[in-house]
């Protein structure tokens, strides 16, 4: 069955002509579709080009672990770099669940990131309480839609800080 996305009001920081093809995509099924060929076009292109960019902001393709299967999954998802580290969030356009590479995240938090071209093994720290409270304000100054987002969903978006592990 499909779960009709809450209507969200357009932001004034976005051009209408965007926010409309976002909103035309944010159907779970068709963000399923654009994100495969998103990581497809990713990888060909080491984030070259038009694939580094999504929503106006830096993308990183991200491989968990599923937490029912074991298998491997990579997505795209926007982040925000500081330092070594990379922040995550998981808004899935202020969809009413969780995406399952934050729910993969939780359950295993070891992952691997890849930046452009670089790539590294990463271990992922989810954010809660006061410490998603401290950085929440610079994630979404950084990105953000992540904050109208947040505005207008029930659930509180999961958020993670990945730091490079020594393998």
């Amino acid at each position: 069955m499909v779960t009709l996305a809450k209507e969200i009001p357009k932001p004034d920081f976005i051009e209408q002509e965007e926010w409309d093809l976002l909103m035309k995509t944010r159907a779970p099924e068709i963000i399923k579709i654009g994100a495969r060929a998103h990581v497809q076009q990713y990888i060909e292109n080491d984030g070259a080009g038009d694939t580094f960019y999504t929503q106006g902001g830096p993308t990183l393709l991200l491989t968990t672990k599923g937490r029912k299967s074991g298998d491997e999954h990579i997505t795209a998802a926007n982040f925000l770099e500081d330092g070594d580290d990379v922040y995550v969030v998981g808004s899935i356009a202020g969809l009413d669940r969780h995406p399952h590479w934050a729910m993969n995240l939780e359950a295993e938090p070891e992952c691997r990131v890849q930046v452009k071209a670089l790539k590294w093994p990463g271990r992922a720290h989810r954010l809660q309480g006061d410490e998603r409270a401290a950085v929440w304000p610079r994630l979404t100054e950084f990105f953000r839609l992540w904050g109208h987002f947040q505005k207008y969903c029930d659930r509180e978006f999961m958020v993670f800080r990945i730091s490079p592990r020594k393998e």
